[in-house]
């Protein structure tokens, strides 16, 4: 009766079993056949790839179970000089020895060895705004293609890759209507009056916004590449020290500098929560948000007095 159901399965599933050794190669396997890999967005999906791949060239024939938190931690280590991606090899190690749970690779009283190695911190606040001179400069050198990305960014505040992807047909009424890629977050952000101002004078090439070679849309790669190249012809001595996502706590700053509150600024950025719109806004955003709270209390006091 078993061979007749492991039969009816394969028959059903249009492939044959994975393999049963029990090591890395054959629980990436099984995770990238499995629902959770499969509903994954497909940048997510390239990333973890790239990640499990590094995980089997250097465990790809040991059994998970071999694998404990301090042979993980030592990983982690290793990589601190990209703190960045020795944090997510880690966050892939925890997901993919979590599937080795599911499927068996591990007992219940193995746990997940991965789980609380402590991730490297970010020196600073992250990602610096662009100050005053490098935006003036590079808005006066900037050829039509990154200075729409520059406009872009700095009117929605939207990451690089969802910026690349803006359809004219998302642009409805003076506002923009879209998912962010990756939050699954809907939002509906009108435009500014200096971004509606811009794309007026932007010929429609193609479906989106910012095209690459016959009106497709841009590579990432090109576009990243074309803004290196233009902050390292600039004059100023620090401009290539500004990335692209800088332009997004930009965005962010001159929302709190304007009078807005966490509220109104998550729902133009879609930022998901207060402690990374702490890293966005900075000193601005506490600066902000103290003088309004004691504007209140001026107000309060003034009525208080005046009754």
């Amino acid at each position: 009766m078993s061979a007749f159901w492991d039969h009816y399965n394969r028959r059903l599933k249009g492939r044959e079993p994975l393999p049963t050794k029990r090591n890395f190669k054959t629980l990436r396997l099984s995770y990238v056949e499995s629902d959770a890999f499969k509903h994954l967005k497909p940048r997510t999906k390239r990333d973890y790839q790239k990640y499990m791949e590094h995980i089997i060239s250097i465990w790809g024939d040991l059994d998970p179970r071999k694998i404990e938190t301090h042979h993980i931690y030592k990983l982690h280590q290793a990589n601190a000089d990209h703190w960045r991606q020795a944090n997510y090899l880690v966050q892939v190690l925890v997901v993919l020895l979590n599937h080795a749970r599911l499927i068996g690779f591990l007992n219940k009283e193995h746990g997940n060895p991965a789980k609380g190695i402590p991730l490297f911190k970010q020196a600073g606040d992250g990602w610096e705004p662009w100050p005053d001179e490098v935006r003036a400069e590079f808005e006066e050198l900037a050829p039509p293609r990154p200075r729409l990305v520059y406009e872009l960014s700095i009117g929605l505040g939207q990451r690089i890759g969802d910026t690349l992807k803006i359809r004219w047909d998302h642009i409805k009424d003076g506002d923009y209507d879209f998912t962010q890629g990756k939050t699954d977050k809907p939002l509906l952000v009108p435009l500014t009056n200096r971004l509606a101002a811009y794309l007026s004078t932007v010929k429609k090439e193609g479906l989106t916004i910012v095209c690459g070679r016959d009106g497709r849309p841009a590579d990432y790669r090109t576009v990243t590449e074309e803004m290196r190249k233009i902050k390292a012809a600039m004059k100023h001595p620090e401009a290539q020290r500004y990335v692209t996502h800088g332009l997004r706590k930009n965005a962010t700053i001159e929302l709190y500098q304007a009078g807005c509150d966490d509220e109104m600024v998550k729902a133009v950025t879609g930022h998901s929560g207060v402690e990374m719109l702490k890293k966005y806004g900075g000193r601005v955003r506490q600066r902000e948000l103290a003088r309004r709270a004691q504007d209140a209390r001026n107000r309060a006091e003034q009525n208080k007095s005046g009754t």
